[in-house]
């Protein structure tokens, strides 16, 4: 089964509320919600509350871990583990909670590492950074997430095949990939591998404008959004397609709640269709 998804934030409710922000995004088809979880600063506690309040009013909640630096798998193979485990244990044990607190098994959307040592050292800081989380979780369901290019640095999962060989060389049922359609058109990559498609069980989906920005509603067309949807469902896709908009960025869109819904009935008539 297909469940469509939105990336929430707690701005996105402050002045409409929670129902009924969602509810036009429900009436054409969203199911479940999204939340990254950066425990520094102060969206931490406002994301918190409301993934939990979303979790108790029976919405299946997926997350997305920190990523934003010092939250970098670079040196937890060697002189950074201690730091990095103390950093990421309080979001992996809030999404172990919560999977608790609702009776399900999270997405947990996952970056490799990145930086500026030799990809295979970063490669290895990735591998025994998920091996911990692995062993760290019960319920949680890693998605090793493919990235777009990051300038100036050394990126694992900037490749279909970077993200597939660590996935399969760890060889774990709670782990599998994340495909974010708009990074693979930043990469310029195409459609991704049979083994890639059979191994992704969550989805990352927006558009780019025309300056090549990424996490809009979809309405510039610049990303083949439906033709990737189509090839995961032939490849036996069954899994969450977020919606992730980056709200600062989208406010320029005129008339967004509308973009938003319209955008959820696109990807269900596409669904539904195939």
């Amino acid at each position: 089964m297909i469940e469509l998804g939105f990336a929430l934030h707690p701005k996105w409710v402050e002045q409409p509320g929670r129902e009924n922000f969602l509810a036009p995004l429900k009436a054409n088809g969203m199911r479940v919600l999204e939340f990254t979880l950066h425990p520094e600063g102060d969206e931490w506690e406002p994301m918190r509350a409301l993934a939990a309040e979303c979790v108790r009013a029976g919405y299946r909640c997926y997350f997305h871990a920190p990523y934003k630096d010092p939250f970098n798998p670079d040196g937890f193979a060697s002189a950074r583990r201690a730091e990095l485990e103390s950093r990421y244990a309080l979001p992996i044990e809030f999404a172990e909670q919560m999977a608790r607190l609702g009776n399900y098994d999270p997405a947990l959307v996952i970056h490799g590492a990145h930086g500026k040592t030799a990809l295979a050292e970063l490669t290895e800081d990735t591998r025994a950074f998920l091996a911990w989380v692995i062993a760290r979780t019960e319920r949680a369901r890693l998605m090793l997430e493919i990235l777009p290019p990051k300038p100036g640095y050394v990126r694992v999962g900037e490749t279909y095949e970077q993200v597939v060989n660590l996935v399969r060389e760890l060889n774990h049922p709670r782990l599998n990939i994340c495909w974010d359609f708009g990074h693979t058109v930043l990469q310029n990559l195409g459609l991704p591998p049979a083994d890639f498609l059979s191994a992704t069980r969550h989805v990352h989906i927006h558009d780019l404008n025309d300056a090549f920005e990424d996490h809009f509603p979809l309405i510039y067309g610049n990303v083949p959004w439906q033709a990737d949807l189509r090839a995961l469902m032939q490849a036996g896709f069954a899994g969450a397609v977020v919606m992730e908009i980056n709200g600062y960025r989208a406010a320029s869109v005129e008339n967004l709640p509308a973009r938003l819904a319209e955008s959820f009935a696109l990807m269900t008539a596409v669904i539904g269709n195939s």
